[in-house]
């Protein structure tokens, strides 16, 4: 591990592969680039899931007392408060120890704020979440708290030197706010080709053997947290109106949360439980792209909140990374990778006809599947490969370091 003058500091609540599990799948690569000529830190709590010794020999690794569980619902809260009784001594220390910059990869509302507060200015983060934006949308008695929380917050970020946004249309919102365009860099969802790739025929076919799909099913695949923005009730609907159309139409739902056990009542009431295949978490990486892969089309869905816009999302990464036809909600974001008709097809959230009519052409048409396959994967190449991502990320942390010099 490399001894230098130029100290970063990378902290998250969710650990250090806690971290890199839930979307910082660039983070050795980024370590990589750094520990040439930098000093990597990173402080945060413990994780259950299972250590990187090779990335640990790389970073000095600062863990809290406490451990993170990204698969216990009650630690989103629990755990997230105790991050920000933390912070303040986090902030103290990294500056007690020559830290010349720290990097926040999430926007957990005031945590810039209370960094500049206890650290100092040099101050990097990643703009994606507005969760004052997200907690208090439909309930208007909670507006002032919102406003209250998103005017500390652009008071920081206006003066942070720093800022990664996965699309475009994140900092075009923040420049509408004072944020200045200078400090903003794009920082799309990287994906590691090694691990979410397509897969061979044999694979594809044992996989679906074991999913319970036949080699005739049409497999429409989605994956994440379970959450009412997903608009998984709005796909079950839509499902139980094809049920003569597309009789062989099936609805792999990967993942777990809140919603799992409405959904599992809404799929019985509406009698499409024989269509809809609840896997929970997988255990492995290779077995979430073994189901992705091994599906006809990638569903990329949310039910279109305001706060929807500022994502490209990991799932639209993983699908595109494992070659499928992508069919994607019409979000500013997605948007920017997705062009309709020419690699995918996407859709109004609000509009179900629409959504029932572009799937069922792709569940009839093969050679348009094909199409949206390999522009998706082409896209993933160049949009969201590793080495790219974190070479410019690094760079950018590289040159605020040495602008302190």
């Amino acid at each position: 591990m490399k001894r230098s003058e130029n100290k970063v500091a990378f902290i998250h609540r969710y650990g250090l592969e806690g971290w890199i599990c839930c979307g910082g799948h660039a983070v050795p690569e980024i370590v990589e680039q750094l520990s040439t000529s930098s000093e990597v830190h990173f402080y945060g709590p413990k994780t259950t899931e299972a250590r990187n010794r090779e990335l640990r020999s790389k970073v000095r690794v600062h863990e809290l007392p406490y451990r993170y569980n990204r698969a216990n619902p009650n630690d989103k809260i629990t755990k997230t408060l105790l991050w920000y009784l933390w912070l303040p001594i986090l902030g103290i220390r990294c500056r007690a120890q020559g830290i010349r910059l720290i990097w926040n990869d999430e926007t957990v509302p005031l945590i810039a704020p209370i960094l500049r507060l206890f650290y100092g200015k040099n101050i990097a983060i990643t703009v994606m979440d507005f969760f004052a934006r997200i907690y208090t949308e439909g309930h208007p008695r909670l507006y002032w708290l919102r406003d209250l929380i998103e005017r500390i917050d652009f008071a920081a970020w206006r003066k942070l030197p720093l800022i990664f946004t996965k699309v475009l249309y994140t900092q075009e919102f923040l420049e509408e706010r004072g944020v200045p365009k200078e400090v903003m860099h794009l920082y799309r969802n990287p994906v590691d080709h090694a691990k979410f790739h397509p897969v061979d025929e044999e694979t594809r076919r044992e996989t679906r053997r074991k999913l319970g799909f036949t080699d005739d099913d049409i497999v429409l695949s989605h994956h994440g947290i379970l959450h009412p923005n997903k608009g998984n009730d709005w796909i079950f609907q839509c499902l139980e109106k094809l049920k003569n159309d597309l009789p062989n139409l099936k609805y792999l739902l990967i993942g777990n949360g809140p919603e799992m056990d409405n959904l599992k009542q809404l799929a019985s009431k509406l009698k499409i439980t024989d269509r809809v295949t609840f896997t929970g978490w997988l255990p492995t990486e290779e077995d979430l792209n073994n189901a992705l892969a091994s599906a006809d089309i990638g569903l990329v869905m949310r039910v279109g909140q305001e706060t929807d816009h500022f994502h490209m999302t990991d799932t639209l990464a993983h699908e595109m990374a494992c070659g499928k036809p992508i069919l994607a909600v019409s979000l500013r974001g997605i948007a920017e990778v997705i062009y309709d008709g020419e690699s995918g097809f996407v859709f109004d959230p609000k509009n179900p006809d629409t959504f029932m009519q572009k799937l069922t052409s792709l569940a009839h048409c093969p050679k348009l599947r094909l199409k949206f396959s390999e522009e998706a994967l082409h896209l993933s190449r160049h949009v969201s490969n590793t080495a790219t991502c974190a070479r410019n990320l690094a760079l950018e942390l590289t040159n605020q370091m040495n602008q302190n010099d």
